[in-house]
C-alpha cells in the first residue's frame, strides 16, 4: 500500500526561508562578489563632464538612482567621497554589511524610521563635501515611484540633485518589487547623468511635488540613454508605465 507523499511547506515559510538565507549570504559575499562583478564590467561612464562640472561647483551632491541599481553604482561612485543613505530595515541591514565592507559611510534612516536623524547626518556630510547617495523610490516601492527625499534635501542644503541613470547588456534581475539588478560576468555597463536639478528654498507644497517629478524624469531620461548607448530598450520599459506613483515612496533608500 502506498503512502502518501509528506505535506510540502507553505509557500510563505519556504518563502521566509529563502529570504533568509540570501541574507546571510549577501551580509557574508555580498562585498566580494560585487567587488569580483564590477571588475570583470566593462564600464562606459555618458556626460561625464555635467558630472565633473557639477563636482567643481559645488563641496557635495545628492546623487539620485533608483533602489534596484545599487550594485550597479559602486564601481563608479568611490568610498571615498560618497555617503550611502540606507533604509532602517531588515533588508537594509545586509545593505549596510555590504556597503561597509566595501569602504561606504552608511546613514540610516527613512520617513517613517530614523527621518530626523538621517537628515541631520546627511547635513553634515554635504558641508564636509561627500556626496549623499539615495534611491527616490526605496524602501519598498513601487517601482520608480518618487519620495519627496531627494527634493527635500535639495531645498534644505542648497545642494542640486544629480539624477543618475544606469544600463547594461546583460544581467541577472531579482524577483523583487525592484527588480534587482545584478551585473553577468563580462557584461557591459553603463552610466550617465542629466543636468542638476537644485530645488529652491522656497519650494513647497506643489512647488516640491513638481521638482520630484522633474528629478524622476530625469533618472529615467538617463538611463534611457545608457541603454541606448548598448543598443538596448530599457529593462524597465514594459514593468512601469510614465506616471505610474510617482509620489507613494518613502523617503530612504
Amino acid at each position: 500500500m502506498s503512502q502518501d507523499p509528506p505535506p510540502k511547506p507553505p509557500r510563505g515559510r519556504v518563502r521566509k526561508l529563502r529570504n533568509k538565507s540570501a541574507r546571510w549570504l549577501g551580509q557574508h559575499f555580498g562585498a566580494t562578489a560585487i567587488v569580483q562583478m564590477a571588475r570583470c564590467c566593462r564600464k562606459t561612464e555618458l556626460n561625464g563632464d555635467v558630472r565633473e562640472r557639477a563636482e567643481a561647483e559645488h563641496k557635495g551632491l545628492i546623487l539620485a538612482f533608483w533602489h534596484g541599481r545599487g550594485v550597479l553604482a559602486s564601481p563608479f561612485y568611490r568610498p571615498g567621497n560618497t555617503t550611502a543613505l540606507v533604509s532602517a530595515s531588515e533588508d537594509g541591514s545586509m545593505a549596510t554589511t555590504i556597503l561597509k565592507r566595501l569602504g561606504y559611510e552608511i546613514i540610516r534612516g527613512s520617513s517613517s524610521r530614523g527621518g530626523v536623524r538621517a537628515l541631520r547626518e546627511m547635513l553634515s556630510c554635504l558641508e564636509r563635501g561627500k556626496h549623499v547617495a539615495l534611491t527616490p523610490d526605496g524602501p519598498r516601492g513601487p517601482m520608480h515611484s518618487m519620495s519627496p527625499g531627494a527634493a527635500f534635501m535639495s531645498r534644505a542644503t542648497g545642494v542640486p540633485v544629480l539624477p543618475i541613470g544606469f544600463g547594461i547588456d546583460r544581467a541577472r534581475r531579482l524577483d523583487t518589487w525592484d527588480r534587482y539588478t545584478l551585473p553577468r560576468l563580462g557584461s557591459r555597463l553603463v552610466t550617465s547623468c542629466e543636468e542638476p536639478i537644485q530645488v529652491p528654498r522656497e519650494a513647497s507644497g506643489d512647488a516640491l511635488a513638481e521638482y520630484s517629478s522633474r528629478i524622476r524624469a530625469a533618472i529615467r531620461k538617463a538611463e534611457r540613454e545608457a541603454f541606448a548607448h548598448l543598443d538596448l530598450e530599457p529593462d524597465w520599459a514594459d514593468w512601469v508605465p510614465e506616471q505610474e506613483a510617482e509620489h507613494t515612496a518613502e523617503f530612504g533608500g
